[in-house]
């Protein structure tokens, strides 16, 4: 009787064990990392060129429009959200995020000023929270910069069209990773100061 019993505490222990595992599982957060209005916000340009050591030294920035999601039943704050290019050379590159002033333009083909939001960032229009709720979404624009000193093999894998391939990845305070492809657009460094002032001297 004392082994049946024994035997039966031990099933209902793992009983008990499996179901709080499928409940886990079933609420546990999930994020997941999209561009906002791909091929609309998502560019790279050329900064101004300097010198280290003897050596010439260019520089590439990089700004990304995001869209982190929580698809998951609990609230969960992101930690990271670098990017991962691809060099010349043939090997891959991470950046991380780097601050950066409010970013601005207007909208359409009125005169109507839109202030978008920095990722993770708190700025005078906005709070910058990495807390994502369940089935909520936070939007910010992430800005990287990319270095290459002496030979040109350090420097972005540009196509033919101005291209830039990267991957944004996200991890959570757990350490689950997002994923997703972006395909940066180049733009004149003119331009990118128009969205964001003072950026080629950022970082």
């Amino acid at each position: 009787m004392k082994k049946l019993l024994e035997l039966s505490a031990l099933f209902l222990g793992i009983i008990n064990g499996l179901m709080l595992l499928r409940y886990y599982l079933r609420d546990r957060p999930r994020l997941t990392v999209r561009p906002v209005h791909p091929g609309e916000y998502d560019w790279w340009f050329r900064l101004p060129e300097g010198e280290f050591q003897g050596q010439k030294t260019r520089k590439y920035g990089f700004l990304a429009y995001i869209c982190i999601t929580n698809r998951g039943l609990r609230d969960v704050s992101f930690v990271s959200w670098g990017i991962e290019i691809k060099t010349k050379s043939g090997q891959k590159q991470r950046l991380h995020e780097i601050s950066i002033p409010e970013p601005s333009g207007t909208v359409g083909a009125s005169e109507n000023i839109k202030i978008y939001p920095v990722l993770g960032q708190k700025t005078p229009h906005f709070e910058g929270a990495t807390l994502v709720k369940s089935g909520a979404s936070i939007l910010g624009m992430a800005y990287y910069i990319a270095d290459d000193c002496g030979s040109e093999g350090r420097g972005p894998a540009i196509t033919e069209d101005g291209k830039v391939q990267a991957e944004v990845r996200i991890e959570d305070a757990f350490g689950k990773k997002a994923r997703c492809k972006f395909v940066f657009s180049e733009k004149s460094l003119e331009y990118a100061e128009k969205i964001v002032d003072g950026i080629a001297k950022t970082g």
